[in-house]
């Protein structure tokens, strides 16, 4: 596909995965450890009439294998993440106002290249969303003790009948007692690599 501006790029009509079907679901695995690159923000050229394609491309070729590029844009910028995706970036996109969006692009090779989730980042950092199976929170990118603040805000502010869904990086040998207290308990526990889930539930 020709590399065009990025204004005539957003008039196409995108929004979709590689495999024609939007994706959905909680925020990638790799979201947690971009929150804290710092951000490209384009809206200044945009709004000076420069256009800010090239700039983005080239800051793009420096990004190493696994590396985050951020990019704040006014509008959800579905070409340039397809652009970018024939490129080998994934990438995230997340409205934190009206003419504002940050999309994260991560150099990964490109087969989850478009996703969006309602997410939330609270006071501590932590994410939080919801899927099927419950409320999310991922607390994997604090230092101690902000993953057990952040555990324990969320559920005080529960109603009953919620599940909790904890993604932590290590045990958190502390976190039993401290819902105990409030009327909560851990009911499973699975663990994968750099990803342990914790089911929280009320204690009945």
């Amino acid at each position: 596909m020709p590399v065009g501006t990025l204004a005539a790029l957003e008039r196409e009509v995108s929004g979709m995965g590689g495999d024609g079907e939007k994706v959905s679901g909680g925020p990638p695995d790799w979201l947690a450890q971009a929150l804290d690159q710092p951000a490209f923000d384009v809206r200044p050229l945009l709004a000076g009439g420069e256009d800010p394609l090239m700039a983005i491309l080239e800051r793009s070729g420096t990004v190493e294998m696994g590396g985050v590029l951020v990019v704040d844009a006014p509008f959800n910028p579905s070409p340039l993440r397809r652009v970018l995706a024939g490129r080998g970036f994934s990438s995230y996109g997340r409205k934190l106002a009206e003419g504002h969006w940050r999309v994260f692009f991560h150099l990964d090779g490109g087969a989850d290249w478009e996703r969006e989730a309602e997410v939330d980042i609270g006071p501590e950092g932590a994410l939080t969303w919801r899927e099927d199976d419950g409320l999310h929170i991922d607390v994997r990118k604090l230092a101690p003790p902000q993953p057990l603040v952040a555990i324990l805000r969320l559920v005080e502010g529960l109603g009953p009948g919620e599940t909790v869904v904890v993604h932590h990086d290590r045990h958190p040998h502390l976190l039993a007692p401290e819902l105990a207290e409030r009327g909560w308990c851990i009911a499973r526990v699975t663990e994968e690599a750099a990803n342990i889930r914790l089911w929280l539930e009320r204690i009945s």
